[in-house]
C-alpha cells in the first residue's frame, strides 16, 4: 500500500512540477511583441494558474532555433524568419506556423564601412559576413541576382550578426549583413546601406510551433496566440513604455527605438500575398541550391484550425511548409 502511495505521489509531482513551455527569445531585429511578453511577464500571468512553467533560451539564429525546435530544447521560436523555415524544412524539420510578427523590410540591410564600395556590383570579388541561411543571406542573394551576379562572385563567411559587424568596422571583411539597432550603430560609425529588402523580397517573421507540440497542446498554442494579441495591444495602447522597453533590451535610445519600431511593420496574420511571396522564396531558395528539393505550404489539418478560427478569422495564421 505504501508502495503505491509513493507511485500516485510521484505522478500527481510529475502533473504539478512537470508541465512547462520552452520558448526562444530573438530580441532583434526589433521583435516588440516578444520583448512585452518577455518583460511583462505575460506568459507566466497566462499559464501560472495551471502551474505550467514558461523558460525563454535567448537563440538569434533562424537554423538554430529549429535544431532546437527539432531535439525537443525549445517548443516554439518565438519569432522565426520564413527563409529558415523553409530551408529547416528541406531538412525534414517540421514547423508550424502559426502567427506573424512582423514584415520589416526596411531592418535587414548589406553595409559596408569601405569607402571605395558604394553598390552591390562593387562587391565583386569581396568578402562578406553574415548568418547563412537567414533572410539576409537571401537579401545578400537577391541582390546579387538583381545586379546580374550570383553567390559565386561574394566570399560569404558566416558570422552572427554582431560578429559580422565588429569584422566590418574592423576592416577584416569588406561587407556585413546586418538588422536593427546593429544597423544604425554601424551607420553612426561611418558605414553606409548598400541595400535593403526593399523591392528585393519581403521578409516575413513568425512564430513557429513544433508539429508534435501543436497536436499534443492546441489548447496551449490559442493561449498563447492569446497573450501575444495582448502584447500588441499593449504596444498600441502603452506606445511608449513599451518603446522603453525595446530601447533597453536593444541598448539603444528611446528615438532609435522608435526608429526601429516604425521600420518593423510589426503584424499579427500573413495574408494571402504573403504566402505567394514565400511561394517565390522557395523557388528562389531552390534555384540558388540553399535547399536541394522542392518544398511546398499547406495549410494544417482542420482540427488545430478549429482551435484558432476566433483568432484566424480570413488571414492565414496556420499553415506548414513541406516536402512536395
Amino acid at each position: 500500500m505504501r508502495a503505491l502511495f509513493l507511485i500516485v505521489l510521484l505522478f500527481a509531482t510529475a502533473n504539478i512540477f512537470g508541465k512547462e513551455i520552452n520558448i526562444s527569445y530573438a530580441k532583434s531585429p526589433f521583435n516588440l511583441q516578444l520583448i512585452v511578453m518577455k518583460k511583462k511577464g505575460l506568459l507566466e500571468k497566462e499559464f501560472s494558474k495551471d502551474k505550467i512553467k514558461i523558460n525563454f533560451h535567448e537563440i538569434t539564429s533562424g537554423l538554430k532555433q529549429a535544431k532546437a525546435l527539432e531535439t525537443g530544447q525549445i517548443d516554439i521560436c518565438g519569432v522565426i524568419n520564413t527563409t529558415s523555415i523553409i530551408i529547416a524544412t528541406a531538412q525534414n524539420i517540421r514547423i508550424q506556423m502559426i502567427r506573424a510578427v512582423s514584415k520589416p523590410v526596411d531592418i535587414f540591410s548589406v553595409m559596408t564601412a569601405k569607402k571605395e564600395i558604394n553598390s552591390i556590383k562593387d562587391l565583386k570579388g569581396k568578402t562578406v559576413a553574415g548568418p547563412p541561411g537567414t533572410v539576409l543571406h537571401q537579401i545578400l542573394l537577391k541582390a546579387l541576382s538583381k545586379n546580374g551576379m550570383d553567390a559565386r562572385d561574394v566570399k560569404l563567411i558566416p558570422m552572427s550578426i554582431s560578429q559580422a559587424s565588429d569584422a566590418m568596422l574592423n576592416g577584416k571583411v569588406d561587407a556585413a549583413l546586418l538588422a536593427a539597432s546593429k544597423m544604425l550603430k554601424a551607420e553612426k560609425k561611418g558605414a553606409k546601406i548598400l541595400t535593403t529588402a526593399k523591392g528585393l523580397i519581403i521578409p516575413k517573421l513568425v512564430v513557429g510551433v513544433k508539429e508534435d507540440f501543436l497536436k499534443k497542446h492546441p489548447d496551449w498554442v490559442r493561449r498563447y496566440i492569446k497573450v501575444q494579441n495582448q502584447a500588441m495591444d499593449f504596444i498600441n495602447n502603452n506606445k511608449s513604455e513599451a518603446l522603453q522597453l525595446g530601447a533597453e533590451e536593444h541598448g539603444i535610445s528611446y528615438e532609435e527605438a522608435e526608429q526601429l519600431y516604425k521600420m518593423s511593420h510589426l503584424a499579427n496574420t500573413l495574408s494571402n500575398d504573403d504566402i505567394d511571396s514565400l511561394k517565390e522564396d522557395i523557388d528562389f531558395l531552390l534555384k540558388n541550391r540553399l535547399i536541394p528539393e522542392k518544398v511546398s505550404i499547406i495549410p494544417w489539418n482542420a482540427e488545430a484550425n478549429l482551435y484558432l478560427v476566433d483568432l484566424i478569422k480570413t488571414q492565414i495564421s496556420i499553415c506548414a511548409v513541406t516536402l512536395k
